[in-house]
């Protein structure tokens, strides 16, 4: 008898199944689970002597279910997420396999016999149903119940039931069917790609080096594509595949349409916007062998693609790379420990496939080991981490050694890098210089394009009553309403809450409510004015809500159908279009105040990004940024191009605090809808985890526990927030993590009204 530790569909914990079957750790199967047949996935084998209860009360596994399984290199995977990120199966399965599983059953009938019709009590209309009953069974052999019934009376299926013209077959369905593809033979597009030297080196040194972790940092427009595709497209023609990860869902919509260019239909696409249909065909094709190159957001880094050669992380300093719901997983860590955990798999596989060659071959002597060695061969997987500004903590590995540093200093067909102009805006009330305006007419007049940043959606990010001063605040968080002026409502960015807008106030009554801040939509309509004949795509969360409006503003901007493209920082990242000649940036200042360790870090990576999508092609390019503080290091060392400079002023301060890299750091958010029980409740999780410390560990002088105090953003979605901090040495982490999870464990099963959260290497403060 075998025993298995199995997840069961939609519910937390895991339980103990028994089976005379030997299953794979990583398949699907089926479960009584309280008396009702449901999806189990096998996470664990374990020993008779490990079991804890009466054994005698171990359910049997039913059957194995119609389903691929989950690739065993994916299953290591999922549980190094549960224990790293401090997570649970249910979460981390649910991040991993693509859409719900829901277990559904058909019933089938199977001809078996013909109606005798020579029963003289039945009516003449009855003997006649039962005549096109045998002729339709005959034909079909095997139909659904369900079927049966709209074509024939319930009197008849019933009749030919008892006396067992046919029999009923219980069959498992799931929930959303794969639909068949014809594979066509797919041909790699022998396009040449001309690549420079410092691109032909970097492609080499990948190809070469016994490392298996790269970042490639080059500078922006210089060419970081090609490499990329030069890779894959050498490894698909060896038989191996690759993942090409990308931070937003906007530019899926640049990479699929080039990778499919060159590779056709071996492309898989993954992203949050498809349905859970969608993404289970994709990752049946991929499971099957039938997709070899996957492209797409986040959850990409699951797919379960054959002989893995290359994962990319374009983009690697994005946040939007770790996930912000449990399990709060970031994408380059995963992909890292996939690349890890596979690579020591192949070392495993091939150790036992020389030990069985030289067991064949022992009358080869004592130097068969190591023709053998020559003889086994084996891919490692390699990650690419790509990046004009590498996020610090991947820059300080390259510069320790453990991460391979390959440099781009050129543009990609010697473009040039674009110029830089700082603008005070101290001088002016407007929202637009009078510069940048002069800018924008020139760049028109020579039918050129204009790309303008504003990392701020909607018309006004808050009101406030001229009279007495209310600001709107959302009744669900505590933070001020944003208006929205084309459909005059006010709605909050996180719970999704919106009211109508009457120019009204609140608490006084009022009709003087004052317009604070800009938005896109505001800079929109400022724009409107001014060039009154330009054409404008504006490209926010707010104006661009799926991959198809994605694909549309991008493909008519790159066909010159738009002359300014308005947008958040999503325009602001990987982008190419070869005649846009200036970029704006409205206000740099944004993120600058944000109560975040990183801010200045991401306003750099900001800037630096945005910059680079001017002058990308033959023309030159220009970046006009404006600014309350030009005399900020970051804005400085940003027109200065000066990454290495920034870089070292910002680790002598990181350093000096013990934050990443040379720190670690956890976060606690401890919520409930009650404001004076969540208080008290994380000023006693935040004793216990402090008791358990100090009785267990050693801490020095750099490690950290703050007290419980509110979070930043204090009320989201009616729960009250408050946050733990904890900052530690990189050596004692995983002792306090230990702590944590022991702590959080225990205060989850008696406080049933509080709810915790764990973020392991946050990105978001907040």
């Amino acid at each position: 008898m075998y025993y298995y530790e199995i997840y069961v569909e939609n519910n937390q914990g895991i339980y103990t199944y028994k089976s005379e079957e030997k299953y794979e750790i990583g398949q699907w199967c089926i479960v009584n689970f309280i008396n009702k047949d449901k999806m189990g996935l096998i996470v664990a084998i374990v020993n008779e002597n490990q079991i804890q209860f009466d054994i005698s009360k171990v359910k049997k596994i039913k059957d194995v279910a119609p389903v691929l399984s989950i690739p065993s290199d994916i299953m290591q995977l999922i549980r190094w997420i549960k224990n790293y990120y401090i997570s649970d199966y249910y979460s981390v399965i649910k991040a991993v396999y693509p859409g719900a599983l829901k277990l559904n059953y058909s019933q089938k009938a199977i001809y078996q016999k013909e109606f005798s019709e020579n029963d003289e009590t039945l009516e003449m209309e009855k003997i006649e149903e039962m005549k096109k009953f045998n002729e339709y069974m005959k034909k079909r052999q095997e139909v659904t119940v369900a079927t049966l019934k709209k074509n024939f009376s319930s009197e008849i299926v019933e009749k030919a039931l008892n006396e067992k013209v046919i029999s009923i077959e219980k069959k498992v369905i799931l929930n959303s069917k794969i639909s068949k593809r014809e594979k066509e033979k797919s041909e790699i597009v022998e396009k040449e790609i001309i690549l420079n030297d410092e691109q032909q080196k970097a492609v080499d040194t990948i190809k070469n080096s016994e490392n298996q972790i790269f970042l490639l940092k080059g500078i922006t427009g210089s060419g970081k594509t090609e490499i990329y595709i030069n890779l894959i497209k050498e490894a698909l023609k060896q038989g191996f595949g690759s993942i090409f990860l990308v931070p937003e869902i906007s530019l899926t919509v640049q990479m699929i349409q080039r990778l499919e260019e060159e590779f056709h239909n071996e492309v898989a696409i993954l992203h949050s916007k498809l349905t859970d249909k969608e993404k289970r065909e994709e990752w049946t094709f991929i499971r099957n062998g039938e997709k070899k190159i996957v492209i797409g957001a986040r959850s990409a880094i699951f797919a379960p693609v054959q002989n893995l050669k290359y994962i990319i992380v374009d983009e690697e300093h994005e946040n939007t790379y770790k996930q912000e719901n449990n399990p709060r997983y970031h994408v380059k860590n995963v992909a890292i420990k996939r690349a890890f955990l596979q690579n020591e798999n192949l070392k495993k596989d091939e150790k036992l496939e020389k030990n069985s060659k030289l067991k064949e071959n022992s009358e080869l002597g004592e130097n068969a080991y190591f023709k053998e060695a020559e003889i086994v061969k084996s891919e490692k997987i390699k990650v690419i981490l790509g990046s004009a500004t590498p996020s610090f903590e991947t820059y300080y590995q390259a510069q320790q050694g453990d991460i391979e540093l390959i440099e781009l200093t050129k543009r990609y067909k010697n473009a040039k890098l674009p110029k830089f102009e700082i603008v005070d805006l101290n001088e002016t009330t407007e929202n637009f210089s009078e510069e940048l305006l002069d800018r924008i007419s020139q760049t028109l007049q020579k039918n050129e394009q204009v790309i303008l940043i504003l990392n701020r959606k909607a018309f006004s990010n808050l009101l406030k009553c001229k009279d007495c001063g209310n600001i709107p605040t959302c009744p669900n968080c505590s933070i001020s309403l944003n208006y929205y002026k084309y459909d005059n409502r006010l709605k909050c960015h996180y719970c999704g809450y919106e009211k109508r807008f009457d120019n009204t106030c609140d608490e006084c009554g009022g009709h003087k409510m004052r317009q604070i801040g800009a938005g896109t939509e505001k800079i929109e309509e400022e724009l409107a004015t001014a060039f009154p004949s330009a054409r404008i795509v504006r490209v926010d969360s707010e104006s661009i809500k799926t991959k198809q409006n994605y694909e549309k503003a991008y493909n008519n901007f790159k066909n010159h159908k738009y002359d300014i493209m308005l947008g958040t920082q999503i325009i602001a990242k990987g982008l190419h279009f070869s005649n846009v000649t200036l970029v704006g940036v409205i206000n740099a200042d944004i993120i600058l105040n944000f109560p975040d360790f990183r801010a200045s870090e991401k306003t750099f990576q900001l800037l630096t990004q945005a910059s680079g999508r001017a002058g990308r092609g033959e023309k030159d390019g220009e970046v006009i940024i404006q600014t309350f503080n030009g005399e900020n290091d970051v804005i400085k060392k940003t027109i200065e191009s000066d990454y290495e400079g920034y870089y070292k002023n910002e680790m002598i301060m990181r350093k000096m605090l013990n934050y990443p890299p040379f720190g670690r750091i956890v976060i606690l958010v401890i919520s409930a809808t009650e404001e004076n029980l969540v208080m008290e409740k994380a000023k006693i999780l935040r004793e216990e985890i402090t008791r358990n410390v100090n009785a267990t560990m050693n801490l020095t002088s750099n490690d950290f526990i703050s007290d419980a105090f509110k979070s930043p953003i204090y009320k989201i979605n009616g729960r009250y927030r408050y946050q733990i901090f904890f900052k530690f040495e990189r050596e004692n982490i995983l002792k306090i993590k230990k702590i944590i999870k022991k702590c959080v464990g225990k205060f989850r099963e008696r406080e049933k009204k509080v709810r915790v959260t764990i973020d392991v290497d946050p990105v978001n403060m907040m």
